[in-house]
C-alpha cells in the first residue's frame, strides 16, 4: 500500500504562512519541528498571536524570554500586520517594563491590527498614551489598562476602528485628544471608559469636536458625560447613557437610520422622545431596557406623567419602519410607549416586543391590548415573543398563579385606558 502523499507541504510558502497565522504563535513555532519543510515558517509569518495566563514569577521570565526571542528571530523584512497580546495575572504581580517595548517595538514595524490586554490581579497597569501612536494602524482594540500622559503626541492617521474596554483616562479632555488623533476612524466601540464626570461636564472646549467620518459607534457613557456631539455624524449608533448628564445636550443625528437605546430605568420616556426628536432619518429603533427585577422595578412615573408630546418625532411620519423592544415586562408605562409608537409610526413595517415573561399567554395578552387600538400604519405587523435569553419555555398549560398576576394588571389597565 503506498504511504500517503503529503498535499499540505507542497503548497507554496505564502499560503503555509497564511494557514500558520490562524494559529497563536507558540502552536505556529511549534510546527518547525514537523519536517524540514516546515521548519523555517514560522519566522515569516506576519501575524504574531501571544495569549497567556501567568500565576508566578518564573512564568513571567518564561513567557517574556518566548516573546523577545521570538521578535529577535523573525524575518525582519516582512512587516507585522497583526500583534495579538493578551495576558491575564493570577495573582497581584507588577506589570514588566518589557511589555511596553514589545508594543512599542511592533508599532514601529508596519503593524495594521493591534489588539492589546493586561489584566491585573490588583487593579489596571499604567501606560503612556504616546506609545501607541502609529502611522500604519487601522485596527487597535484596548483592554483593561489605565491611558496616562504623552496625548498630545500620538497620531493615528490610518485608523479606522477603535475598541476600548475597561480604559481609564484621568480627563475627558485626555480622551477627546487621543480621539482627536483618529481623523479617519469610521468605527468607535466603548465599553467601560472612565474619567472624571465633574470635570467632563464643563469640558465645553470639546463640546463641538465630532469625528466627521465616523459611520457606525457603540458606547456606553450611563456613569458620567460623553459630548454626542462627537458622534452625531453616524449611520448607526447604540449607546447607553444617563438622562442626568445629557439634558438639552443633544445633537441632531442628521444621518442616523439605525439607534440601539439601553435605556434601562434611569431614562423616562419623555427623554426617550426627546433623543427620537433630533434622529429626522430614523428607520431601525431597538429599546433595550436589560435584566431588572420584575418586582422591584416599575414605570409608574412613565404611567402617571404621561402626557401625549404636541410634536411627534419627524421619523415617526416620514421613515421609521421597524421597532423592536427588548426586555419588555408588560407594565402599563412600557405599554403606553408602544400604543404611542404604533398610533404615530405612518411607514412603520415590524414591531417586535420580546416580553421577559416566558408565558406565551402572557404575550397573547399584550398582543390583544395593542391591537386593540388604533396603528398610524396599515402595513405594520406586530409580533411579541418570550425573550430570546430566556433558557426554559413554559406551557400555556402549567401557568403559576406568579404568571398571572401580570396578565391581570394588564386587563385592568386596558380597562382604565377604555374609560
Amino acid at each position: 500500500m503506498a504511504a500517503a502523499k503529503d498535499i499540505i507541504s507542497t503548497l507554496p510558502d505564502e499560503i503555509l504562512c497564511h494557514i500558520l497565522s490562524f494559529l497563536q504563535t507558540k502552536q505556529s513555532v511549534a510546527t518547525s519541528i514537523l519536517s524540514k519543510r516546515w521548519n523555517p515558517l514560522w519566522l515569516s509569518v506576519t501575524t504574531l498571536y501571544f495569549q497567556t495566563e501567568i500565576a508566578d514569577k518564573e512564568s513571567t521570565l518564561l513567557f517574556n524570554d518566548f516573546v523577545y526571542s521570538f521578535l529577535v528571530s523573525r524575518n525582519a523584512t516582512l512587516p507585522i500586520e497583526t500583534f495579538h497580546l493578551q495576558i491575564s495575572y493570577d495573582s497581584p504581580l507588577e506589570c514588566p517594563n518589557s511589555i511596553a517595548k514589545w508594543v512599542k517595538f511592533v508599532l514601529q514595524n508596519g503593524v495594521k491590527y493591534f489588539y492589546f490586554c493586561i489584566s491585573l490581579g490588583n487593579g489596571l497597569p499604567i501606560f503612556p498614551a504616546r506609545i501607541f501612536s502609529c502611522k500604519t494602524l487601522v485596527f487597535l482594540k484596548l483592554m483593561d489598562f489605565y491611558m496616562e500622559e504623552g496625548y498630545s503626541s500620538v497620531q493615528l492617521p490610518s485608523l479606522k476602528t477603535l475598541h476600548l474596554d475597561t480604559i481609564a483616562f484621568s480627563k475627558l479632555q485626555h480622551f477627546m485628544v487621543f480621539l482627536s488623533s483618529c481623523p479617519i476612524l469610521e468605527s468607535l466601540l466603548t465599553r467601560y471608559v472612565w474619567f472624571n464626570s465633574e470635570e467632563s461636564s464643563t469640558c465645553n472646549e470639546w463640546k463641538s469636536f465630532c469625528l466627521a467620518n465616523l459611520i457606525t459607534a457603540d458606547i456606553d457613557f450611563t456613569e458620567c458625560y460623553f459630548p454626542l456631539k462627537v458622534v452625531h455624524n453616524v449611520r448607526s449608533l447604540t449607546f447607553g447613557i444617563h438622562e442626568v448628564f445629557y439634558n438639552d445636550l443633544i445633537p441632531t443625528f442628521h444621518n442616523l437610520t439605525q439607534l440601539k437605546l439601553l435605556c434601562k430605568d434611569c431614562i423616562t420616556w419623555q427623554f426617550l422622545l426627546e433623543v427620537l426628536n433630533h434622529c429626522p432619518k430614523l428607520q431601525k429603533l431597538d429599546l433595550d431596557q436589560g435584566k431588572v427585577d420584575d418586582e422591584t422595578w416599575i414605570r409608574n412615573f412613565d404611567k402617571e406623567n404621561w402626557v401625549d408630546p404636541y410634536v411627534v418625532p419627524q421619523c415617526f411620519t416620514l421613515h421609521l419602519r421597524t421597532c423592536n423592544l427588548l426586555q419588555f415586562h408588560g407594565q402599563p408605562g412600557e405599554v403606553i410607549l408602544a400604543r404611542y409608537i404604533l398610533k404615530n409610526a405612518k411607514v412603520l413595517q415590524n414591531m417586535t416586543i420580546w416580553n421577559s415573561s416566558k408565558s406565551e399567554l402572557h404575550c397573547l395578552a399584550i398582543k390583544r391590548m395593542l391591537s386593540a387600538y388604533p396603528w398610524a400604519s396599515s402595513m405594520c405587523k406586530l409580533i411579541v415573543s418570550p425573550n430570546k435569553s430566556s433558557e426554559d419555555k413554559e406551557e400555556v398549560a402549567e401557568l403559576s398563579v406568579a404568571r398571572v398576576d401580570p396578565l391581570l394588571r394588564l386587563l385592568d389597565f386596558v380597562n382604565l385606558l377604555d374609560q
